[in-house]
């Protein structure tokens, strides 16, 4: 799974924190108060002053009839690990049904190294998200309490770990008439974990879970991802709003600055997936993700991390095969989107002096516009129109960062006008045309 830096969670830095919620009601089910059902559990399950270990890979669930509201409750498991077993895994929630692809599931795996393979997965209708895992950096600590909490409100999906976001999801939770299981994993061979759980609680739809260390936005944004992709995604309060797909490395991270505000000015939603194809294309990842949404229109690009791709390295034919691939998967996943191809910016020279501007290309600029001039004859090919973002900024080498890669905040500007104006246009003519 490839790693999205816009959704890293830093929870190596989180200390034992106490949640922070609204509402008067009482939970429909509380571990505290209510009786594990016999047939709603499996193992040895280990029970004592209200708190339950499961070890072995026992388990136990919350009945289905805790949610009566399936698109409008909270979840809260508060557990502490028991021992760090080697590619354990602790399945923390799961409410899924055995074949569709429904519900929802939370959790967490560990490794002792690499330490960044460690993971939250959360999953939502079986589309997996994951982030950084329990401990960060640091493995996480035995016998220290955990608070997970999975809030849905109208269908839609965060989950966090103490107070902090790990994922929101905006693709809504289809429901399913399924128990919640805690401790039973999706994957039989999977190493169980062992884990004391201290607290068990499913709120309803009056209940409403706020914490302290969520940041508020009057446009919100989330993700939904798949098996090799993920999208970065805006919460839909308008169906009707025309929907853009940018598709591309960190200069796409720059322009979206400006591009997504002024697109929402103009009543249009925009989605961002940051990936790059440095290898094989992954076909079948990239066709799904483009059809994941009705997208109108789709902005792409191959950019500077294919810059080893030099004539001794990768000939002609396989930029171009590669290249072709690349637009079929946006061709075949979104056959009604119109596409356009961003030709890659220049590579940049340092700057002379601390306090002087870029006054010339890089050494590796020669292979940028190489693969420009080759992306170029695909295009042509496939009917794809190209904003050429080489030749605006080949000009102001003056806005270029000083990092060889990246640009100031006026470069970035200039290639969302650019973007802007080409689908304005073909939003225009597709209007004419109907």
């Amino acid at each position: 799974m490839m790693k999205f830096s816009f959704t890293l969670l830093s929870a190596c830095l989180i200390q034992s924190l106490s949640l922070t919620v609204r509402g008067d009601e009482a939970p429909l089910w509380d571990l505290a108060g209510n009786e594990i059902a016999a047939d709603l559990s499996s193992g040895r399950i280990e029970r004592r002053e209200g708190a339950v270990t499961l070890r072995d890979g026992a388990a136990f669930a919350v009945p289905a009839e805790a949610f009566p509201d399936q698109g409008n409750f909270t979840v809260q498991v508060t557990l502490s690990l028991e021992e760090l077993v080697q590619d354990g895994v602790c399945t923390v929630m799961n409410k899924e049904s055995e074949g569709t692809d429904n519900g929802f599931s939370l959790a967490f795996n560990y490794k002792e190294n690499p330490y960044y393979a460690r993971q939250v997965s959360s999953v939502v209708n079986k589309i997996l998200m994951t982030s950084s895992g329990v401990g960060g950096r640091n493995a996480p600590e035995l016998h220290r309490p955990y608070t997970f909490t999975v809030a849905v409100r109208d269908g839609l999906a965060t989950f966090y770990l103490d107070e902090v976001p790990v994922k929101t999801c905006f693709m809504e939770l289809i429901p399913n008439g399924q128990p919640m299981w805690i401790g039973r994993s999706v994957n039989p061979r999977a190493k169980p974990l062992p884990v004391t759980i201290h607290e068990v609680k499913v709120y309803g739809p009056d209940f409403h879970y706020v914490s302290k260390r969520e940041a508020t936005s009057e446009f919100p944004r989330g993700a939904v991802a798949g098996k090799g992709w993920a999208l970065d995604v805006p919460k839909i309060d308008h169906p009707e709003w025309p929907k853009v797909l940018i598709y591309g490395d960190s200069i796409s991270m720059g322009y979206r600055q400006s591009f997504i505000p002024e697109m929402l000015k103009r009543n249009i939603y925009v989605f961002h997936c940051v990936h790059f194809v440095g290898g094989e294309v992954p076909e079948a990842a990239l066709t799904e993700m483009a059809g994941r949404y009705p997208f109108d229109a789709i902005v792409f690009n191959n950019g500077l991390h294919s810059l080893s791709w030099t004539p001794d390295k990768v000939s002609d034919e396989v930029v171009l095969e590669r290249m072709r691939k690349l637009a079929r998967c946006f061709k075949n996943g979104a056959p009604q989107a119109k596409l356009l191809y961003l030709m890659t910016t220049p590579h940049t020279a340092s700057r002379p002096a601390p306090d002087q501007p870029v006054n010339a290309f890089g050494d590796k600029n020669d292979v940028v516009i190489r693969l420009n001039t080759l992306s170029a004859q695909v295009m042509k090919q496939e009917g794809i129109e190209v904003i050429d973002g080489y030749d605006l900024l080949a000009g102001r080498l003056d806005l270029a960062a000083g990092d060889n890669y990246h640009w100031q905040k006026p470069a970035y500007e200039l290639l969302s006008e650019a973007i802007i104006g080409r689908i304005e246009a073909l939003f225009k003519e597709a209007k004419q045309e109907r």
